[in-house]
């Protein structure tokens, strides 16, 4: 890895402290939380509108919030969403009484946690939260029947629909009327990419996954997810050329339209490069008497150093073409001169919020659930690695980290508190995890401690029987906030298998001891039967029966835990 940087582990934050040092007059952060970003001059009486998602991706997110814009962004680690807290702090500073609009990425780590935020927003102050899913990425699924969900990735295009919508708040449009342009615009948008390099995670500290001198892979994710074709590089219009092919087949009838087009460098593509394949593109839209009202050409969506570049396509009509022509003014993007009416300068990140103490902890540690919740976070540090390899095959390789960063943040938050309650001990445990790694993996692991809380509540000694219920609770948290089941070739897979061991252990009058051995070896032979499955849910789902001979990093977690619990009994 060669960067300039300074420790890893300080790498979002430190180039957080450069923004607002660099741009004091656009942005600024609440709650001391240098991860919520919001806009520096709030107008008043106007709909917000938050995005959000993992760092590594600049300008995404945070670049587009400002004038005529975004109001409002929370950042995570590299490739890892930010927690449901950070997102609700991030909706009350914006809000103005007109509701507020998320627009992000589909994704299940950020669905999950502004899901849980925009509850949380409505409960707490009553604040209206609509939420706009980007999915314009052609490559990573099909198009979707109407009404129904996509799976397709939200990527470069995302851009198009911030600027429609922020045009339409600043206009001062209903919340409905700002949903209803995002909507128009996320559904007239399609990117495709191409990639030629992996990218290094700093605090991975090695590529992610590999692509030969000589290749290049298209419809490659932003995360290095697999795209739909590898092979030798070709020449940029034959590159363009295919790109365009399946941008352009998947509208209903472009031909004719007018368009604006986003050439996006993905990080360690030259402006020179990028040129080289505007002008293909004009020459394909040309012969297709496509009229091009606006090329936008840079950098707009990255992924830290990936070469490669993708292209988006919007379709246009004089609605979004007049929007998409407003003003706004961001640290990463200007275009016109933005009017300061209305607007009311926000200082908000000297809060009282950011010199809170927390509280003294030097109780003993008398519940056993904390020295499980200590050997799962030691066992999880020695397996990082472990974990990292297994992850990088089918996802973006952080599960290493954010399983070892997740689980010493449970622990941390209960250890020398003194508490006596399972229940508490748990649902503060996942509580504290959610926030320390809300990603994807760190939401679901923290809602199946909190869920086990639930179970546990008033419990101060557990035995087999409260066990069964704490591991049974833990995978009713995971299924239902992940909406996956046995066979899925996830966690489940070697959690709930595990469970039923415990059952069945309980139940032929085993010690606490036999059983936690039976559950450890049902979870290995469950994770060793991942390999006979094909995933279902997230990014490995997108390798169909290419995901079917591999070991489910999920699995392999739960395989994990219940060593540590074995170990601990």
């Amino acid at each position: 890895m060669k960067k300039i940087i300074n420790a890893p582990e300080n790498y979002v934050d430190e180039m957080l402290e450069g923004i607002y040092t660099a741009h004091p007059d656009l942005v600024t952060y609440v709650g001391g939380d240098l991860r919520c970003l919001v806009t520096a001059n709030k107008k008043e009486g106007k709909v917000g509108i938050a995005t959000g998602g993992g760092s590594g991706h600049l300008p995404l997110f945070l670049g587009y919030v400002g004038k005529g814009m975004l109001d409002g962004c929370c950042v995570g680690d590299v490739f890892q969403s930010p927690s449901a807290e950070q997102m609700l702090a991030v909706t009350k500073a914006i809000d103005s009484g007109a509701g507020v609009l998320y627009i992000y990425g589909n994704y299940n780590g950020d669905i999950f946690n502004f899901n849980m935020a925009a509850e949380m927003a409505e409960f707490e102050d009553g604040i209206r939260v609509e939420t706009v899913l980007g999915a314009d990425d052609v490559a990573s699924g099909p198009r979707p029947a109407d009404g129904e969900k996509s799976i397709r990735r939200g990527v470069a295009g995302i851009f198009f629909v911030y600027k429609c919508a922020g045009a339409a708040a600043n206009a001062m449009m209903s919340l409905d009327e700002v949903k209803r342009i995002a909507e128009k615009a996320n559904s007239n948008v399609r990117t495709m990419g191409v990639a030629l390099t992996p990218c290094i995670v700093p605090r991975v500290g090695h590529p992610g996954f590999s692509i030969g001198d000589d290749e290049m892979e298209i419809g490659m994710g932003i995360h290095g997810e697999t795209g739909i074709r590898r092979g030798k590089i070709e020449p940029a219009d034959q590159i363009v050329d295919e790109m365009l092919e399946k941008i352009l087949a998947d509208f209903d009838g472009i031909d004719g339209s007018r368009v604006a087009v986003l050439v996006n460098g993905l990080g360690a593509t030259t402006l020179d490069e990028q040129y080289i394949v505007t002008r293909r593109i004009d020459a394909v839209l040309k012969s297709r008497n496509i009229t091009v009202k606006k090329y936008y050409v840079g950098e707009y969506a990255t992924a830290l150093e990936m070469a490669g570049v993708s292209i988006s396509i919007l379709k246009l009509d004089d609605e979004l073409e007049k929007l998409l022509a407003e003003p706004a003014q961001t640290p990463f993007f200007q275009q016109g001169s933005v009017s300061d009416d209305g607007t009311v300068k926000m200082d908000v990140h000297k809060e009282a919020a950011a010199a809170q103490k927390a509280e003294a902890k030097d109780k003993e540690d008398v519940n056993v659930l904390v020295g499980l919740l200590k050997k799962i976070s030691e066992i999880m540090a020695e397996h990082k690695d472990y974990l990292i390899d297994l992850d990088s095959v089918v996802g973006d390789g952080d599960l290493g980290l954010t399983m070892s960063d997740g689980f010493a943040a449970a622990y941390e938050a209960v250890h020398g508190t003194g508490e006596t309650d399972s229940g508490k001990v748990l649902y503060n445990a996942g509580k504290a995890m959610s926030i320390a790694v809300p990603s994807t993996m760190g939401t679901l692991m923290a809602s199946g401690l909190m869920q086990a809380g639930k179970r546990l509540r008033g419990n101060t000694q557990p035995g087999l029987a409260e066990f069964v219920e704490l591991f049974d609770g833990y995978a009713e948290g995971v299924m239902g906030l992940g909406k996956a089941k046995v066979g899925d070739k996830t966690f489940l897979d070697g959690m709930v298998p595990a469970v039923e061991a415990l059952k069945a252990a309980s139940a032929a009058g085993k010690s606490l001891k036999e059983a936690a051995d039976d559950a450890k070896a049902a979870a290995e032979k469950g994770f060793e039967n991942t390999t006979t499955m094909i995933a279902v849910h997230g990014r490995a789902a997108t390798r169909g029966e290419a995901s079917r001979s591999l070991k489910d990093p999920g699995a392999a977690v739960a395989m994990l835990i219940m060593d540590a619990f074995a170990q601990v009994m």
